[in-house]
């Protein structure tokens, strides 16, 4: 793969707004949904804890997952998911919960089920922990998916005010090809992800992109690579209004996920 080629993957990958991957709703031939103008919240939860913690926590996840599904039926939620990191970081962050609804009235509410569904495990009690809220209006997908799979996520920090050129220019150049991908059955989901509640740098961009398992990586990147020769001049204005050296990506395992 190009130097170039590995920079696009970065660019285009990214959260925590974060959506996920569905190996069980692969059936059928629906076409994909891109969404332009609909912004929709997304809430993150990352938490680190040693490895012996690992089953209790995934047992914990397992248990919300009938209060995520009546809450995505009530309309309440337009999507949720949970996950374990495939590839660790000095961050120490080893799990991720996030949900995603119209606005900030639906994220309060999920969070309220939640406390009242009952209070987290022990395992909870010493880990590292940190929240996140995103918005996005570029997002897309196969409509119903759900069950398992792979996250990709990558971020990157903008050189000054320039969302909404990058915004533009996702639109343009790269929301082609993932709505193509999305249709072959690549990507079950992606989404363009800034900061609504600025934590950190209100400069960081993120692209989560959700496929259904480790081989959609591979056949992705071959399409980008592909995508890359067919469209030489999008990755240099990409790469012009981005701080290249900040760039990170994380992967994950996703446990359970399921999206309108």
């Amino acid at each position: 793969m190009s130097t170039r080629g590995r920079r696009w993957i970065g660019i285009w990958a990214a959260v925590l707004a974060v959506a996920a991957a569905a190996s069980a709703s692969q059936g059928g031939a629906t076409a994909p949904a891109a969404n332009s103008d609909r912004a929709v919240y997304t809430y993150v939860a990352w938490w680190g804890v040693p490895r012996a913690d690992w089953p209790a926590v995934e047992k914990y996840y397992a248990s919300t997952v009938p209060l995520m599904k009546k809450l995505t039926d009530a309309g309440t939620l337009v999507g949720w998911g949970q996950a374990r990191a495939m590839v660790h970081d000095e961050s120490g962050m080893t799990h991720v919960e996030w949900f995603t609804a119209t606005g900030f009235a639906g994220l309060e509410t999920t969070l309220e089920a939640l406390r009242a569904a009952g209070p987290l495990p022990p395992a909870f009690g010493n880990a590292k922990h940190r929240d996140e809220i995103v918005r996005s209006t570029l997002n897309g997908g196969k409509p119903g998916a759900a069950g398992t799979g792979m996250l990709w996520v990558a971020r990157y920090e903008l050189q000054g005010e320039q969302s909404g050129d990058f915004s533009q220019l996702f639109e343009d150049e790269i929301q082609p090809l993932f709505q193509e991908q999305v249709a072959a059955g690549t990507i079950l989901s992606y989404s363009l992800n800034f900061q609504a509640v600025h934590t950190t740098s209100p400069n960081l961009v993120a692209i989560a992109y959700v496929l259904p398992d480790a081989a959609a990586i591979d056949k992705f990147q071959a399409a980008l690579e592909d995508y890359e020769v067919k469209h030489p001049r999008a990755g240099a204005a990409l790469e012009a209004v981005m701080n290249i050296a900040a760039h990170r990506d994380a992967l994950f395992e996703v446990l359970a996920f399921s999206q309108k």
